[in-house]
């Protein structure tokens, strides 16, 4: 089962990272001055909460528009991370990057990178419609692969909000 939910999804699944890699590079590149820093104490009910709201605009919003709105939505947030990361870095170095920003954010990254492939959902479905109608290929929609995907992705998220709460810090 999950040699099938990769193997289906991971088109999906590299639109996402291109995307993300060249949104956050774009944000980098733009970003000329310093940054300044406020930290700020993160609790892990609001911080999973924020979060959830972005893999469900990103989830949900692919689904009622094809693809767009996830996309559009993660290249905003990869180019405002890739800005910030630039921007903090030029100021305060390397340190409140790898302290602050890389402790939870592979985790979290990976997680909307999941949900942005699931708002394809729709986009994949009418592609499985589309060859069926041509009898050119009887591809079965798997709704266990769906699931699977969902629940890496939040388990992923509450991993996230987790050492976002206790171990991350500027």
């Amino acid at each position: 089962m999950i040699g099938r939910t990769i193997r289906s999804h991971l088109p999906y699944f590299c639109v996402s990272l291109a995307v993300y890699g060249i949104c956050f590079a774009f944000g980098a590149v733009i970003v000329s001055e310093k940054l300044t820093i406020h930290p700020t104490s993160m609790a892990f009910w609001p911080t999973l909460a924020h979060n959830f709201m972005v893999g469900a605009i990103l989830m949900f919003g692919g689904w009622l528009t094809l693809g767009v709105v996830n996309t559009v939505y993660l290249a905003y947030n990869a180019a405002m991370l890739g800005a910030i990361v630039k921007g903090v870095m030029k100021g305060y170095g390397l340190h409140p990057i790898i302290t602050g920003i890389l402790p939870h954010g592979i985790t979290e990254i990976m997680s909307h990178l999941l949900f942005c492939t699931l708002g394809y959902e729709t986009w994949r479905l009418l592609h499985i419609v589309k060859k069926r109608a041509r009898a050119e290929e009887t591809e079965p929609l798997h709704i266990r692969d769906v699931v699977l995907l969902f629940t890496a992705a939040s388990i992923l998220l509450v991993i996230s909000a987790l050492i976002e709460a206790t171990v991350s810090h500027a």
